[in-house]
């Protein structure tokens, strides 16, 4: 019978390898039929192996190198031993050392030595330290390359020892240090490593510490390199390469000098400088010498190069080369007369632009001396550019060989550098694509700045970010979060309140937050392309979604909400995937009601499952969140930034920070009273023991944020004490994230004041503006007269420190996150606690994943095990015109418009099997005849309407549930205003009107709301900013004792629901031009019309439309084809 492990992995025969901790077996994966290493720990389910097993794992799946062996599964069989699935590899180091393929130093570091000192360097860089590095723990693959394995008893920085139990003193002879442990990270590692080296170069074996000692006299390695060789392998610690970075750089440098010392002399490449190259290099007048001299010293380190590209055919130009320096980018033309090249222009890009061409061009070894001297022997001189050309013409084969011809792995990595690419262009475009806005006028309130702007902006803004900058100056004030725009104002949040602005000045673009963003995105996509995500195998799910496991088959028995059969099965779905599954939901289909269900369901399957939910939009975030905590789900934390108006004031109390200060409290309180009964003990009154304890967290607050000030204050000045202070604010942090820091020190100084002049109730007065030195003087004061009370100070200070840490510190929401169910926040936006990023989670799912760009939905993917996407291709995409129009950037970067448009949800609807992905076909928001009107319109008619219960009246006041007000009668006064934005009156007008005969008609009684609903939410919606900024103007004077209207743009409405819907169409023109309402933009008015539960009204020039095409023609054609559902009414023009 076959022996099975796990779901996938087959035994092969009886044999096996075992080491001191461990035994291997080979396997066959079912799946593809590879051969894989199949690890049992030995120990069974004792807390040792467990910890073997843990520390194996988490520094596997934290490493993905080509060093290094590579993880697969990991898991514990059904007796309970402990497994891990790795790559099979038939060889070790010590099968190797019987014959060594290398002849000598330079074969060896180059086969063996420098491979094996990236992967440790990799690791030491990755805070993994081995602690076991031996023969039998290196393998050797196919092609010889050696393989790090066997992380066993390794040690992960990054964590605190958790267990009484420990591996530190496993030991292996001569390849572990004399020293039991050392104090120094890695030094251990740095001294195994010495040893195998010396040991690959030594003719005899090493068995004890005498044997280390012979070998460095007897190996054949230059001089410098034994000396280095030596070091590793110190007695003293102090003495060794601090890590495997310092140790390969330092083998690497000495290796590449005796390189360049050998093959320079016989490689100089002769550069014969332009007036135009020498002026650029050091200014005009031109001046040869000092010319070459700067190109000399350009030259000097790492470089760069490749062939340049003719301008009007695009093809590859061999006779010219772009050589990039460590400032400068050369542009080299093939002197066809003698032996060198002409340096034919000079260039200084911006760093960035030249890093991205640095990506693109060959890393030349360091064999080529450059010179603008006449060569001594010109034969020497061509067969050096001769090899130059040859080494850029096998560069350029190499990069142009097809796919096919490559690995599957290698297609992989095509599809990920593309998408990296992606957030290269994005990276450059945010760098650039706001120009500044000048300012006319500001007024502050709190935190948020309204600006009054010297011209309109079309330009969707909301979102971004901005500084305020006094040009003349140079002087920057602050910056901030757009959180709402007008067509000539814009509200910036900010994190603290901006003083003393000026009444005029600039609004320049601030990218920070943007290139956190990008960053996040960046750190998960390569994450997943190199495997150290919780699910290796995640990278090639995306390569190849076909290759997707089906569900199991899985029954429900109970079920927690009343669900259609459809959902039901998509719930069964999803708790029966092991991988991918996509839920494509309509409007009105229910997704949050899959997704509580489908949460409820796996907790009760696993309990101590973890659960990521994100979403593009905060509101659909607390909608899930909501809905979750009404279903009863505990242990629930909603994540968000510094705003948390941008969170509905229902679920906020479920903020991280929210549930931290509650926690700190219940703490203070529990201190608060064991000092009750400390002072009634010593006859202390005990609100001025309280008032003691809060005066020494007052002090520890004011002395830290003198210290930050003072550190600022020189910082800004330039002066040299800067650097000493820096013990006293932990790093020198940037000017704003210092300011920062003393503003939340500001706010906490301040609240401890009032809570302690609370305490003392008149007794003592304290300054509201205290200092640090004032609150130890108001505590002597206040302990003068109680001798006993003096003991009480030092528990005093360290209580005070605890609790103020409790308050203050970030990493203690670790400790509150650690035991949650469900965590809840936006795609990239989840991440701003740090705390956040140590954990893994058992199922992701992402809400309006449609809406999220491809590397977005990564972010929160690549924290997870498995994962759901719910969303709809049919609503709003990302927005990524303004990147789609810049086509200079998409040819800088190898980009066309489908790289940059494409979402990680289509591709997956595209690609994923059948049974991997369902779209639900009921919904319930809208009433049938507005929901019958959005299925034909833009699902093919397959969405089905169960809700038939209208709002009793409504279609006496309207006409019909669906209606279309047509403009026509209002001759030329029912056109368009504006060139870029576009303003209409009438339709304003209109709807203004008509809003107001709908809250007299339930003022009347004859429309009649449930009573439980109350006002009736009401959506009016508008395409082009100026029609949202003249209908806000026009209903701010208005009172509706029934009706609770929001205007709001298109791009904005997505993700929310109202009672009833108004959308004012605005464009009407003698040209038939539409704009954002055209045929290549049919998903805004499925957004737009999709959001009424009763009652949808289109108020437009239904002529204009009717000479157009698009989706608003076949609305307006629909309407007209359904008169019992929908009526299309003239607007008299009175």
């Amino acid at each position: 019978m076959v022996e099975v492990v796990g779901k996938h992995y087959m035994l092969v025969g009886g044999g096996s390898r075992s080491g001191g901790l461990s035994t291997v077996r080979k396997g066959v994966d079912d799946r593809d039929g590879s051969a894989v290493a199949v690890k049992f720990i030995i120990g069974g389910t004792d807390e040792l192996s467990q910890k073997v097993f843990d520390r194996e794992i988490r520094a596997l799946r934290s490493l993905s190198h080509p060093n290094i062996v590579k993880f697969r599964d990991a898991g514990t069989d059904e007796t309970g031993c402990h497994f891990v699935v790795l790559e099979w590899v038939d060889r070790s180091l010590k099968d190797l050392l019987k014959e060594p393929p290398w002849e000598n130093w330079g074969d060896f570091y180059k086969a063996f030595a420098r491979p094996l000192l990236t992967a440790l360097e990799y690791a030491h860089l990755n805070q993994v330290e081995h602690r076991d590095i031996k023969p039998g723990n290196i393998l050797i693959n196919a092609a010889g390359a050696p393989l790090l394995a066997d992380f066993g008893i390794a040690k992960l920085r990054t964590e605190e020892p958790h267990s009484e139990y420990t591996v530190q003193n496993f030991r292996s002879g001569a390849y572990a240090p004399p020293e039991q442990e050392a104090l120094l990270p890695y030094v251990r590692d740095v001294f195994s490593v010495g040893v195998v080296l010396l040991e690959c170069l030594s003719e005899a074996p090493i068995r004890d510490y005498s044997d280390i000692r012979q070998a460095l006299e007897s190996v054949p390695v230059p001089a410098d390199v034994r000396e280095l060789l030596e070091s590793c392998v110190s007695a003293d610690p102090t003495e060794r390469p601090s890590n495997g970075g310092v140790l390969a750089l330092e083998l690497d440098r000495l290796v590449q000098k005796g390189v360049a010392a050998s093959q320079q002399p016989r490689n100089q490449i002769w550069l014969q400088l332009t007036r135009a190259a020498q002026e650029h290099l050091v200014g005009s007048p031109p001046d040869r010498p000092k010319a070459a001299a700067a190109m000399a010293r350009d030259l000097s380190g790492e470089l760069f190069a490749h062939f340049g590209t003719d301008r009007e055919t695009g093809e590859l130009d061999k006779s010219r080369i772009v050589l990039l320096g460590q400032e400068h980018r050369y542009s080299l033309k093939r002197d066809e007369e003698k032996p060198g090249f002409v340096v034919i222009g000079v260039a200084t890009p911006e760093f960035e632009a030249l890093e991205a061409s640095r990506r693109h061009g060959l890393a030349l070894p360091p064999i080529f001396s450059w010179s603008d001297r006449h060569p001594i022997d010109m034969d020497a001189s061509e067969r050096a550019r001769h090899r130059l050309v040859e080494l850029l013409d096998d560069f350029e084969v190499d990069r142009a060989r097809p796919a096919a011809e490559g690995s599957a792995s290698e297609g992989r990595d095509e599809l990920f550098d593309r998408w990296m690419r992606v957030l290269d262009a994005r990276e450059d475009l945010a760098r650039g694509e706001h120009q500044p806005l000048v300012y006319k006028q500001v007024r502050v309130t709190g935190r948020r700045c309204t600006f009054s702007l010297t011209e309109e902006r079309e330009t969707d803004l909301v979102g971004t970010d901005w500084e305020v900058v006094d040009r003349p100056s140079g002087r920057k004030f602050g910056y901030g979060e757009v959180i709402d725009q007008d067509a000539d104002k814009l509200t910036l949040l900010t994190s603290r309140p901006l003083t003393s602005l000026p009444s005029t000045a600039t609004l320049a673009p601030y990218d920070a937050p943007s290139s956190i963003s990008l960053n996040r995105q960046r750190n998960a996509a390569l994450a997943v392309k190199n495997g150290t995500n919780p699910r290796q195998d995640l990278r090639g799910l995306l390569a190849n979604p076909a290759t997707n496991v089906a569900p199991d088959e899985t029954h429900i028995e109970e079920w927690y909400e009343d669900l259609d059969p459809l959902k039901r099965r998509a719930v069964e779905k999803a708790l029966g995937g092991t991988d991918l599954l996509v839920i494509q939901g309509p409007p009105g289909t229910g997704k949050t009601k899959f997704i509580t269900e489908t949460v409820k369901q796996v907790l009760r399957q696993q309990p101590e499952a973890r659960v990521l939910i994100a979403s593009q939009t905060h509101v659909a975030v607390d909608h899930a969140v909501e809905r979750l905590r009404d279903a009863g789900v505990t242990r629930l934390v909603r994540l968000a930034g510094a705003d948390e108006s941008v969170v509905q004031p229902g679920v906020r109390d479920l903020l991280l920070d929210a549930q931290t200060r509650k926690w700190a409290e219940a703490v203070r309180t529990r201190a608060e009273s064991h000092i009750a009964r400390q002072a009634a003990e010593m006859g202390l009154e005990p609100a001025h023991l309280s008032a003691v304890l809060t005066l020494e967290q007052l002090a520890m607050v004011a002395a830290e944020l003198e210290a930050v000030e003072k550190y600022l204050t020189m910082m800004r000045g330039g002066t040299s004490e800067a650097s000493d202070l820096g013990t006293a604010v932990e790093e020198a942090n940037p000017a704003e994230d210092l300011q920062a820091r003393i503003d939340h020190l500001s706010d906490r100084r301040a609240e401890l004041a009032t809570e302690a002049q609370r305490l003392l109730a008149g007794d003592l007065t304290i300054p509201a503006v205290i200092t640090s030195s004032e609150a130890k003087n108001a505590i002597a004061l206040l302990l003068s007269q109680h001798a006993n009370a003096q003991k009480l100070v030092g528990r005093l200070e360290l209580q005070a420190q605890w609790l103020e840490r409790i308050t203050a510190e970030d990493s203690l929401a670790g400790i509150l996150l650690a035991g949650t169910s469900v965590v809840a926040g936006t795609c990239t936006g989840f991440l701003r606690n740090k705390a956040v990023g140590q954990l893994e989670f058992d199922l992701c799912i992402i809400d309006e994943a449609s809406k999220a760009t491809l590397t977005e939905a990564l972010v929160p993917m690549a924290r997870s095990k498995r994962w759901i996407l719910v969303g709809d291709t049919k609503q709003l995409p990302p927005t990524d015109e303004d990147l789609m129009r810049r086509t200079d950037l998409l040819e800088e970067h190898s980009l066309n418009r489908d790289d940059v448009g494409e979402t990680l949800f289509q591709r997956l609807v595209d690609q994923l099997p059948e049974h991997s992905q369902l779209m639900l076909e009921e919904q319930y928001r809208m009433v049938r005849p507005i929901g019958d009107l959005i299925s034909e319109c833009f699902y093919g008619g397959v969405l089905r309407s169960p809700n038939t219960k209208g709002l009793a009246g409504v279609e006496r006041v309207l006409g019909a549930p669906v209606v279309w007000m047509d403009t026509v009668a209002y001759a030329e006064k029912r056109h368009e205003q504006g060139k870029q934005s576009y303003v209409n009156r009438v339709e304003a007008r209109i709807i203004v009107k008509q809003l107001e005969t709908l809250d007299n008609a339930i003022e009347k009684k004859l429309i009649k709301p449930d009573e439980p609903r109350g006002r009736l939410s009401v959506l009016v919606i508008a395409p082009y900013k100026n029609q949202v900024e003249e209908l806000r103007r026009r209903l701010a004077p208005k009172s509706f004792r029934h009706l609770e209207p929001a205007v709001m743009s298109v791009d904005a409405v997505q993700g929310r629901e109202a009672d009833l819907a108004l959308f004012s169409v605005t464009r009407s023109n003698n040209r038939g031009q539409l704009g954002f309402l055209g045929p290549d933009y049919w998903r805004r008015i499925n957004v737009a019309l999709s959001r009424a539960r009763f009652g949808l009204v289109v108020v437009g020039d239904a002529g204009f439309i009717r000479g157009t095409n698009g989706a608003l023609k076949s609305v307006l054609e629909y309407i007209e084809q359904h008169p019992g559902d929908c009526e299309v009414r003239r607007v008299d023009d009175e």
